[in-house]
């Protein structure tokens, strides 16, 4: 009776990355199983000036492509093929397409996480990080034919400071890539929740650099922008550092505790619901992903009544981050149960 009721709930769960986008869907079915790269195209001319959907298009193609026909990474079998993949064999056809050289960048990359995999550095193998350096490498050609192509673009910055990151790259050339980006869009929201990952303390920064850069970000953002998340965001990396790798590890209970009793914190929660959510205006390209952040915020924060109506606008668009950082179970438990808890305080 449990396991059948728990399949009823789940059912009202998709956790698709290209959500209710129907031509991303198609595009992105081909990406995995097929060989037309005709939806693609279309999809991506569609995004040309609209900069925030390019990146989410780019970025959701590469992940379907990274894990389809011809490109699955084997840990254990030697270099990954990069020649017969959909993305490797559209850009081959299209030197001069820089949507074609943007996907294949793109997917480059996300076969090189998955040969490194997603746990610590600590736990990555030598020959893992050497098939890591040689994707990324090919990726970063692939990422300049991209730049020399569309100039103004800022879609190949956001790859090339994704790759920095990944690599550990100097100070230096990150901020080099972050003026960049942000000359060519100041407010890029990929390119923002990317910045944040440098500044966390799981890669090159600390809780302090992290919330600096997330809170004067949210400080001059106008009154509708998704980047009012951005604080919800960094209390979720803050969240799972302290439960995962800080010493001693903290209880979820302390970390929530923390939550609740902080007022910084909360104000970020009323920042997030007042500037951006219960704000008028167009949907953000990427708006599942950041009402699952302020949902996630909201429930571990205890506001379940808050955060009824946000649980009310995701509908079944769960995305795995940042579910999957509470608790040890599946990444759809936490959500459930969050999500029951809001309905019946809602």
């Amino acid at each position: 009776m449990i396991a059948s009721v728990w399949r009823l709930l789940t059912r009202q769960i998709l956790t698709n990355p290209a959500q209710d986008d129907t031509a991303l869907r198609e595009a992105c079915e081909q990406a995995r199983y097929g060989s037309d790269t005709e939806p693609a195209r279309r999809a991506l001319a569609g995004t040309r000036g609209d900069h925030a959907r390019r990146a989410r298009y780019v970025r959701v193609l590469a992940a379907s492509t990274a894990g389809g026909l011809g490109s699955r990474a084997d840990k254990t079998t030697g270099p990954v093929d990069t020649e017969a993949a959909w993305a490797d064999t559209w850009a081959a056809r299209n030197p001069a397409d820089p949507e074609a050289q943007l996907v294949r960048a793109r997917s480059l990359l996300e076969r090189a996480w998955e040969v490194r995999g997603g746990g610590w550095a600590s736990t990555v193998r030598r020959d893992q990080w050497a098939e890591f350096a040689r994707l990324a490498d090919l990726a970063d050609q692939a990422n300049d034919r991209a730049m020399a192509l569309a100039p103004d673009d800022p879609t190949p910055w956001v790859t090339r400071l994704r790759t920095q990151i990944a690599r550990s790259a100097p100070r230096e050339s990150v901020d080099e890539t972050w003026r960049e980006l942000t000359r060519r869009d100041p407010w890029h929201w990929e390119g923002h929740q990317l910045r944040l990952t440098h500044s966390c303390r799981k890669w090159s920064g600390s809780h302090e650099q992290m919330y600096g850069f997330a809170r004067s970000v949210t400080a001059t953002a106008p009154t509708g922008s998704p980047l009012h998340v951005l604080p919800i965001r960094a209390a979720a990396e803050w969240a799972l550092w302290e439960e995962d790798r800080a010493a001693p590890r903290r209880t979820a209970a302390e970390v929530e505790e923390q939550w609740r009793q902080d007022p910084v914190m909360q104000s970020d929660l009323d920042t997030a619901l007042s500037r951006w959510f219960h704000q008028p205006g167009a949907r953000h390209p990427d708006w599942y992903d950041d009402l699952n952040h302020l949902a996630y915020g909201l429930a571990r924060s205890g506001r379940d009544a808050d955060a009824a109506p946000v649980f009310a606008a995701i509908g079944k668009f769960m995305t795995t981050t940042p579910w999957g950082w509470w608790g040890a179970g599946p990444n759809d438990v936490a959500f459930v149960r969050a999500r029951a808890r809001a309905r019946r305080a809602g």
